[in-house]
């Protein structure tokens, strides 16, 4: 498994997450067309060894997708009570502690969608 694949997971399979988007969760970008709400996430930096040969911190961004700011908001609060102090060590790589560091709001004027930017520090064993 990777990262990417885990931040995925841990949204997916959080109710609270999946009651608002479905499956409707998407790496870096949006679909053309696409459904809202919606969730993309990304890796914004990725800062290597932490004090350890295997620890590693990475930020990363969970963009939440609505058509009203409220809904957004909504989405925003499911996604970091979902992330927030989120442990899955269940293989290599691991999440050791996920911690929600920020939030921002955002209007998409090309798409005309409110987007509410969630950032995300993860403490990870391996890639």
């Amino acid at each position: 498994m990777t990262i990417p694949a885990l931040v995925k997971g841990a949204l997916s399979a959080d109710a609270g997450v999946t009651a608002i988007v479905a499956t409707r969760i998407y790496p870096i970008k949006l679909p053309q067309n696409p459904t809202y709400e919606a969730l993309t996430y990304q890796r914004i930096s990725n800062t290597g060894q932490d004090g350890t040969s295997t620890l590693r911190m990475s930020r990363w961004q969970i963009n939440c997708w609505a058509e009203q700011y409220g809904e957004a908001q909504v989405l925003a609060t499911a996604v970091k009570a979902a992330l927030e102090e989120y442990i899955n060590l269940l293989g290599t790589p691991g999440i050791n502690m996920a911690r929600v560091v920020n939030e921002l709001d955002d209007w998409d004027e090309d798409a005309e969608v409110y987007r509410v930017i969630v950032d995300v520090i993860l403490h990870t064993t391996g890639d």
